[in-house]
């Protein structure tokens, strides 16, 4: 923790207008860094050097030995500034000591008060702004978690849409295999009654009766491949509806987390206008 010219220059502004006297505070390396009255700042003073260079802790000016200074000394009181026993500066006051060394002690409080009321406001503002940033990151990431929910729910849709096309289109494929068996099945009743008129026909008719059977087996093949179409169908079907009943619930799973998300962003804006007001309280402090 090191003094400032700011605050030091505070300290003395406050004691001079507040008691009359003037006062001077120097940092850690004796030089001057806050003056009431103006004229010796960034000069090195050799009372606060004794202080910040030995054990000693106050540095006493009588009236006495101001007289016999001949001028170049006043009568006052400086003492160390010291934060957790270690010396980061000097407070000194000019004036009566019975008056001055009591307010020295008051501002050399004060000195060590502000500056633990800037580190904890500094600190404040520190948390706040990482606080900020790791918002900021999860507000971006939240975001993209949304579009990509948003997304997937469309391309959700989008299958789902094309798995009932395919199933409409099974089921018409089905008419068509009725059709194709209804069509075997007259084509067999015919082979079967050209077979009939040949074996009347007697030794006429044989060659139409070798005709008749081939009609008969065309339309058992057509019969045999309508229902090997037919299983793997209704396999394509049974697997159409798996796909659809998954992308359904796929999509209700991510609209739902579109629904979180979007939830914790605007508890996320919340978290970040709580910042906003602690960093307005840290300014205000």
């Amino acid at each position: 923790m090191d003094l400032t010219a700011v605050i030091a220059n505070e300290i003395v502004d406050f004691i001079y207008e507040q008691c009359g006297y003037h006062s001077i505070v120097c940092d850690k390396s004796a030089r001057i860094i806050g003056d009431s009255a103006k004229t010796r700042l960034g000069v090195a003073h050799s009372g606060s050097q004794r202080i910040l260079t030995s054990n000693q802790e106050v540095a006493v000016i009588t009236a006495e030995d101001a007289e016999k200074s001949g001028g170049t000394m006043k009568e006052g009181y400086s003492l160390a500034i010291k934060v957790n026993r270690e010396k980061i500066g000097s407070f000194g006051i000019a004036g009566p000591l019975a008056i001055v060394t009591p307010i020295a002690k008051v501002a050399a409080g004060m000195v060590i008060k502000t500056l633990r009321e800037d580190e904890v406001k500094q600190t404040l503002r520190d948390q706040v702004h990482s606080l900020t940033a790791a918002l900021g990151q999860a507000a971006t990431a939240i975001e993209e978690m949304v579009a990509s929910s948003q997304e997937v729910a469309s391309i959700s849709q989008s299958v789902s849409t094309k798995a009932q096309q395919g199933y409409e289109q099974v089921k018409a494929t089905e008419e068509i295999l009725e059709f194709i068996r209804r069509v075997s099945k007259q084509t067999n009743l015919l082979g079967l009654n050209a077979a009939i008129e040949a074996s009347r026909a007697g030794e006429h008719g044989r060659g139409f009766q070798v005709v008749a059977g081939e009609v008969r087996k065309l339309a058992e093949d057509s019969n045999r491949s309508a229902n090997d179409i037919q299983m793997l169908l209704q396999n394509f079907q049974d697997t159409i509806e798996s796909v659809t009943e998954g992308v359904t619930e796929s999509g209700k799973i991510n609209l739902e987390q579109a629904k979180h998300t979007q939830d914790i962003s605007e508890m996320v804006e919340g978290v970040k206008k709580v910042g906003q007001q602690l960093t307005q309280l840290a300014d205000a402090l």
